[in-house]
This record gives C-alpha cells, structure tokens and sequence, in this order.
C-alpha cells in the first residue's frame, strides 16, 4: 500500500511517525506525501493547546479530502473521540497505547513486527530516538498525562541498539526524546537515571553527538552537566519555566521555586559558558496579574536564554486550572506575548552575535540554494554555509562570519 503519515505536535509524535514509517518500509509498503494518492493517510494528532486542536481537525479534513482511508493517532484522538465522529463517521481510531503496532493493526497482522530501523524517503538529518513516554507529573493546565499514562522507559539495550544502528547509517547526531525525559529510567529494574543512559550511549558509541530534548531544571544532575563539556553531548538544553512569579507556579503545580530554577540554570551556565538555554513560557494563567507578569519579564530578562518560546494559555477541558478564577482577558494575553516575543528576538540574536568568530560543528541538513547549504550546529543554531561536499547528516566545522536570516552564515574549515 502507499502510506502517507502527517504529524503535529511534539518531538516525541514525530519520532513515533518515523517508527511508523520505517514499520510500513519493512512490511513492503511505500510511504508517500498526501499528494501522491495514498490508498491510507494516518494523521499523528496533537492536543496540547486549542490551536493545536484546530491543527488536527483541519488536517485530518485534508487527508479526508484526498480519498485515502483515514486513520486518526495521537492525544487529540485519545481525548477528543466525540469531536472526531463530528468530522466523519467511521473514521478509524488507533489509541496512543497502540500506535507502535499501527502497521500491524492496518495489516490485520497478529504478530508484532521485530524493532528495525529503515531510512524513510523523507529521512531527517538528525532523527529523534524516543528513550521514554508519559508523565508523573500533575500541572493543573496539562492533560497530556491523561493522554499518555505514566512514565515507560524503553530498556537501555534497546535505546543503545537504535542509536548504533543509526550510526551505522551515517547519522551523525541523534536527539533523545520523549514525553518527560528527565525520568527516564525510574520505572526499571535496576533503576537507571537519563545521565546513565547517556553516558552509556558516548562509551558504547564512537563519533555520534547525542542531543537532548526538553528537561525540568530539577532533573539536571551533576552528572548531565560534566557531559555537556564531553563535545559529544551538545551543549543545549530546553529547560520549561512557564512563569516567573512563585504565587503562578504553585497554581499551575510547578515542583520548583523561582529561587532553586535560576540556580541550576546559573551553576550549568557557569560550567558550560556557551551553552544554548531555551525555555517555555506561559502567558496569561489565570491569577496572572501585572505583578506576576513582570516578575515573569525580570527574571526571563536577567538569565542570559538563547531563544524564548511562548505559549498564551489555553484551557484544556478536564484540568483544574480550567475552573480557575481570575481569567485573563484574550487581548491582555496578545500584548503580553507581544512583548515577550520582542524579547525574544534580543534574546537570539544576542547569543547569535556571541558566535561570531566561533567555529561550530554543523549537521548538514541539505541544500539552501545552489550556492549554500544549511544545518544546525551543536548549539542549536541555523547555520548557512557555502557549499562544500556535503551529504545531510553530515558534520561540516563551519567558522561563522555575520548574521544571516534566521542563523548564522559561515565558511567551511577542515577542522576546530
């Protein structure tokens, strides 16, 4: 058959839709973009926001309109089945508990495919490898705990095979992820923690740089911190502050205060000085009053992050912080993350700038135009570069000279 598969969301989705695509690869199918006919579009929904329901409605109506049978994945279709029989009557769902045997399931296949690695025809040049899912966690604004359970680590030797058999394949970086993978590893016998498991993947690997997705500033150990200077573990972490006042954290169920959050990221600052630190940012929770708005300002404005990403609230059906009082009014919410989004623009090109003259190791991600390539270095940075021989997921040592676009422009050397 031939398979579309359309993602949202997070990285963990993503790396969820490329195991679906490496599972038809080996079961004989073909995979193919929704132009190209499929005979079955599976659509990888996400529910994180309200937008991002109204992104999984529209693109599930998308893949309706191409002819293909639709199978619907994902947190929007694990927690919103009502609306999704408003779209179309038998569209068919798979749960998220199941969406690793969907090739199977579509098959009317009973066993389970054996764990293999296929190089998608839309390959990434830097795959995500999903080391856990889940969450333990109970913010009151979340219902991705309802969506994908408590947090399941897969076992080390799995996570080791995957990441070898992608160096095998000339990958030069793989970026760990999951649903909350600061605890990876507290539900196996023996326990493990995510500092281990990397450490065991650079030993047990020989050149692949492993990145790290999304952490909270309390899962960052010792350990995690002498690794960002190993040079094989990429000195950039995206560490969730959400807000800066501790009256709105306590509300939204944050185990952290504003205090224990800028010592951590103070302490991994000052061993690793050119780390790239990205955080997330709320706006809007409900009791967020100027006060808590400007406190959240300050503190975003005194720690040196490399890029801001924020989110305006968005109430999610079934969370306490659902029948909160003291909502904030829809234009509030735009001015202030008006705000916060020129912040952000300093923000990046501030640690843009602090490249300048730097040499950086650079994922080649393909083409630009004829004349340039690009990719991402191992600080989390766009990166163009004159083109040199060059196949994606390759490193190339590019010594940066000026901004350009979104990134940096920078010439080729043979080495740092």
């Amino acid at each position: 058959m031939k398979i579309a598969v359309l993602t949202l969301g997070c990285k963990t989705n993503q790396a969820e839709s490329s195991s679906i695509e490496s599972s038809a690869l080996s079961s004989g199918h073909s995979i193919v973009s929704l132009g190209d006919s499929p005979d079955i579009c599976i659509v990888n929904t996400c529910t994180v926001t309200a937008k991002s329901d109204s992104q999984s409605r529209q693109l599930i109506r998308r893949a309706l309109r191409s002819g293909a049978e639709v199978v619907v994945t994902g947190c929007y279709a694990e927690l919103r089945g009502e609306e999704l029989r408003g779209i179309a009557e038998g569209l068919r769902v798979v749960r998220n508990s199941e969406k690793s045997h969907i090739i199977n399931i579509l098959s009317d296949e009973n066993e389970t495919m054996p764990l293999s690695i296929s190089r998608p025809s839309r390959a990434r040049s830097r795959p995500f490898v999903k080391i856990q899912d889940g969450c333990d966690y109970s913010c009151s604004y979340c219902t991705i705990p309802m969506a994908r359970g408590p947090s399941r680590s897969r076992p080390v030797e799995e996570v080791l095979w995957e990441v070898r058999e992608l160096e095998g394949m000339g990958f030069a970086e793989v970026v760990l992820t999951g649903i909350h993978i600061g605890l990876y590893g507290y539900d196996l016998k023996p326990e493990v923690s995510l500092s281990e498991l990397v450490t065991i993947l650079l030993e047990k690997t020989s050149s692949i740089r492993v990145r790290v997705s999304s952490l909270e500033v309390d899962e960052i150990d010792d350990r995690l911190i002498d690794l960002l200077s190993d040079g094989r573990l990429c000195p950039h972490l995206h560490v969730p502050l959400q807000s800066g006042d501790d009256g709105i954290l306590e509300m939204m169920k944050r185990p952290y205060t504003t205090r224990g959050y800028r010592a951590k990221v103070d302490k991994v600052l000052d061993r690793v000085p050119n780390l790239a630190l990205g955080t997330d940012v709320i706006v809007g929770f409900p009791g967020e009053g100027e006060r808590e708005f400007e406190a959240t300002v300050r503190l975003l404005q005194e720690v040196p992050f490399s890029y801001l990403h924020i989110f305006p609230y968005s109430d999610r059906p079934g969370t306490p912080s659902s029948t909160m009082g003291g909502r904030v009014a829809p234009e509030v919410k735009r001015s202030r993350s008006e705000r916060l989004k020129s912040l952000d623009e300093e923000k990046r090109s501030l640690y843009r700038r602090r490249q300048i003259g730097r040499v950086l190791n650079v994922v080649c991600e393909g083409e630009f135009t004829k004349a340039l390539h690009t990719g991402k270095s191992e600080n989390y940075l766009s990166i163009y570069f004159e083109n040199s021989p060059c196949e994606p997921g390759a490193v190339v040592c590019v010594k940066i000279g000026e901004l350009f676009r979104d990134g940096l422009y920078g010439l080729p050397v043979k080495s740092i």
